[in-house]
Formats: C-alpha cells, structure tokens, sequence
C-alpha cells in the first residue's frame, strides 16, 4: 500500500519522523504544516513535501492519508479532530494530550469518524521490551517486588527557553510529561495497572513553570510496589532505566535494550542472548535528538499494518491515555501531599 503522510510542526521529532517515512517503502511525506513559513519549507525541501500554514488545508487533501501531529503537546487536540473529521488517520506525538478531557475528546474523534488512531511510544517496538513482556506475561519473573522507571536526564536552560516547554498550557509538565512519559508508559504496559500514587515534584534548576524533578511511589494492582524518578536536572544525563524484580528473576532494560537478564528457569546461553539482543539505538538523556528514527518508523509500519488490515494499531488511544492518567496522579499527589488512588489506568 502506497500511503502519504501531512506533518503537522515542524519541530525536532518531525524531523526525526520524516527520517522514518524515508525508509519506509511506499511511503511519502505530501505535505509540511507549520505557522512559520521559513521552518516549514525548509523541512518540506528535505523530503520533497509542499508546506502550508493552513492546517485545515493540509488535512483535507485528497494526497494524505495519515495525519501526524507534532504540535506541542497541549494543541494535539484542535489539529487532531480536523484531521480525524476529514477522514484521515491519525499518528500524534507523546503525550495524546494533556488532560484525560482533551484525550477523550481525540479518541471520540477518531471513533466518530472511523479512523485509526495510535499515539507515538515508539520504545514498545523494541526486541528488548517485547522479550521483557512476553517474560512477565508468562510469569517467569514470578511475583512482581519492585517495577521502577529512572530517567535522569539532563536539559540546559536553553532547551526550555523556546517558549512551550516548561510550561502548564502547551507542555502540560515537565520532565515527566514530556520525558519520562516513555518510560512511564513501559512501566505501567509491562508491570501492570497502578493502584495508588504517592509523589513529590519540585523544580531545582530551570526557571520553568513546572517541574524538573519528581520522585513517585507507585503500588500496583498485582500487588507490587515501584518507583519513578523523572529529572531533566541530572547532568550530564544518565540512559533511561526500567528495573522488574521479581520472587524469581530480574529484568533491567536501558533505553529499551536488555541489560539484564536472570531467571530462575533461564536456559543455558539464554541471559547471554538476551543482552546481546539489539544494539544501542541512542538516547535523549543529554540530547533531544540523541534517538534513532527507527522505533519510530516500526509503529509507523505498524500503523500502515492496522490501516491495510482493518485492525487497530497495537498502541490505540486508550493505551496511550494510561500514561497520561498516571502522570497527572503524580501532579495530584505532589499539590496534595496525599496518595492518590487512580480509577481508570486498568481499563
């Protein structure tokens, strides 16, 4: 299937996303949608694109077949429900929106107007990841003890001195919403449901709104505990962690990739292949475009997959909302200074 692609920003992840589509066969970034016009057309000359700063215009041109959204995090909403109401399928950037209202206002859309809707966490794709949640589906680590996410990385003052980072209306957090959110996200895919919350965030070296610095305390509905540490104020920035700990075996991932692997029923040469699995593939720690395009480009396959086999895509809205809604809890325990019991991570 030949699919073509509207951009909507024209920011750092666009870039890396037209990167992906480069590579993928049949596919074709149409057209580049951004306010401003010298950023616009110089992203769009780099894959042969059109730009436009009329976003309703990009969206209903009968040459785009999926939408992404690569707007700050708090305007996905407005370019979303164009998109979705011109038919188009919809690819949106973490997080899906910045308030469980608005994302249920997206995933309405979408499902009003029949089209797919998946939202970027493009680090499920990896091998590690999966190998890690086939191995606690199958209860091999046996009882989850400690499911942790540590993401201490680093930005300068500069990074959030463009003007919505860092901020409560076009950001909607800090450096949980905006970076730790991945590793959020694995950590409730692979460890479960959160049940309760209890967190503290504080901002302790950039004058920014919103935090730069939490820590959360998390039980889970199978009855483990864990961690979150989330920190832009970390030089020089250390690998995002997932640590799973379990009555028998442990599993360390680190930018997704296996780091370790020790089970009780492990096979010999089984710990061995496991880290030795995938390469490296980047990390944002210390530089937003430290990744690689090509996680991206996966769940873009994947969402190609989903359109050509009438499925959903394998990281639908209601899935990308749990990482949001754990997110805010964190918010809410933080302002409280109480737990925070969370209804809906589990549905």
């Amino acid at each position: 299937m030949s699919l073509s692609f509207a951009l909507i920003g024209a920011g750092n992840i666009a870039k890396v996303q037209i990167e992906a589509i480069k590579h993928i066969p049949g596919a074709r970034v149409a057209v580049i949608c951004n306010r401003t016009e010298a950023t616009g057309r110089a992203l769009a000359e780099t894959c042969g694109a059109d730009w436009t700063a009329d976003s309703a215009a990009a969206v209903s041109r009968d040459d785009v077949d999926i939408v992404s959204i690569c707007t700050p995090s708090g305007a996905h909403l407005e370019a979303a429900v164009l998109a979705a109401e011109a038919g188009k399928h919809l690819i949106v950037e973490k997080p899906l929106e910045i308030t469980l209202k608005r994302i249920d206002q997206i995933i309405e859309a979408a499902q009003t107007n029949g089209v797919k809707l998946t939202c970027f966490f493009p680090n499920r794709f990896m091998s590690g990841v999966r190998k890690a949640k086939e191995a606690v589906d199958a209860g091999r680590l046996g009882q989850l003890v400690f499911a942790d996410a540590f993401v201490r990385w680093y930005r300068d003052q500069a990074y959030y001195d463009v003007g919505w980072r860092g901020t409560w209306a076009l950001d909607g957090g800090g450096a949980l919403m905006n970076q730790s959110i991945h590793s959020i996200d694995l950590l409730q895919w692979l460890a479960g449901p959160v049940k309760s919350i209890y967190a503290r965030t504080t901002t302790l070296n950039h004058d920014i709104e919103t935090e730069d610095t939490a820590a959360a305390l998390l039980e889970f509905t199978q009855g483990g505990m864990g961690n979150i540490q989330g920190s832009t104020s970390c030089w020089p920035g250390d690998p995002a962690k997932i640590e799973l700990h379990g009555t028998k075996g442990t599993i360390v991932l680190e930018e997704g990739r296996i780091t370790s692997w020790q089970l009780a029923d492990a096979k010999e040469g089984e710990e061995e292949a496991m880290v030795g699995l995938e390469q490296s593939s980047g990390s944002g720690s210390a530089d937003p475009m430290g990744i690689s395009y090509e996680n991206h480009r996966q769940q873009m396959l994947d969402m190609i997959d989903a359109i050509e086999n009438d499925r959903e895509p394998l990281i639908p809205g209601k899935e990308a909302r749990k990482a949001v809604e754990i997110i805010l809890a964190i918010y809410e325990s933080a302002r409280e200074s109480q737990a925070v019991m969370l209804e809906h991570a589990g549905s």
